[in-house]
């Protein structure tokens, strides 16, 4: 797998690739930061995470931001072999949304932790 390096995706007059895990990893973070509607073309892209960020805390909000991030991962990353039960949303306590993300990469099939923020106080 090939994908262009976000945000350095320039360098003098060619385009920057990244491969393999490093490709992967990238595109997990360009689908979780997309918001549901922002691709031209493809208004399912991105998880709806949004519209959820300012609802009352609990399980069931948690639930709702796992399905979410485990649809979105098994439509559109199908390099990605990942188990629901292997996502985990953490807050901690400087006023982050946290996704632990443990998954099985199809290219060269070994597991990988990737942990992403889905909010930070102040955005």
């Amino acid at each position: 797998m090939k994908s262009i390096n976000f945000p350095n995706m320039i360098n003098g007059n060619s385009s920057n690739i990244i491969k393999d895990s490093k490709a992967t990893a990238n595109n997990l973070k360009l689908l979780v930061g997309s918001n549901q509607g922002e691709l031209f073309g493809d208004p399912f892209y991105g998880p709806a995470l949004k519209k959820h960020f300012f609802n009352q805390n609990g399980k069931i909000l948690k639930d709702v931001v796992t399905d979410e991030l485990y649809t979105q991962i098994k439509i559109f990353m199908p390099q990605l072999y990942v188990e629901r039960k292997n996502i985990q949303i953490i807050q901690d306590g400087r006023g982050r949304l946290v996704a632990n993300i443990r998954a099985v990469d199809q290219g060269n099939y070994q597991n990988y932790n990737y942990s992403l923020v889905l909010f930070q106080n102040g955005e």
